[in-house]
């Protein structure tokens, strides 16, 4: 088996490893900070105001920068070991929402994605998980 690079992730962790014959090794990881400030505002600590839209749009935009800082690691890892194949991992639909945020380089090696939780994940699940994207890919 090619070494493969797995990230594992959701909205505020990212793990990372590499998948070769021997196993999977876990790599430095990164977790963004959580929300900023309360429900309804941020530099309020949620007092009563204007509603629920600032909210989700801070949701949002905590996301979207969390789901950069992914991609540019996986853009730094990949620079390391060109051309390996990369597998995505998240709960739900996330791998499809950071699929769409990668630098096109790094897109075009994503062989799968697996439903993966980052703070329920362990190396060998990841083993597993890879084994079989490469099998299929």
């Amino acid at each position: 088996m090619s070494p493969t690079l797995v990230t594992v992730f959701d909205r505020l962790h990212a793990r990372f490893f590499e998948v070769d014959d021997a196993g999977a090794r876990e790599l430095a990881g990164l977790t963004s900070p959580g929300m900023r400030g309360g429900r309804f505002h941020s530099d309020r600590q949620g007092s009563p105001g204007w509603g629920e839209r600032g909210y989700q749009q801070r949701v949002r935009q905590d996301t979207i920068r969390h789901f950069q800082a992914v991609a540019r690691r996986l853009a730094a890892l990949e620079r390391r070991i060109p051309d390996r194949p990369v597998l995505l991992g998240a709960p739900g639909n996330l791998a499809g929402a950071l699929r769409r945020a990668l630098p096109a380089a790094v897109a075009g090696h994503v062989i799968a994605t697996a439903r993966l939780n980052p703070t329920e994940v362990t190396p060998a699940m990841v083993g597993r998980a890879a084994r079989e994207a490469v099998k299929q890919g």
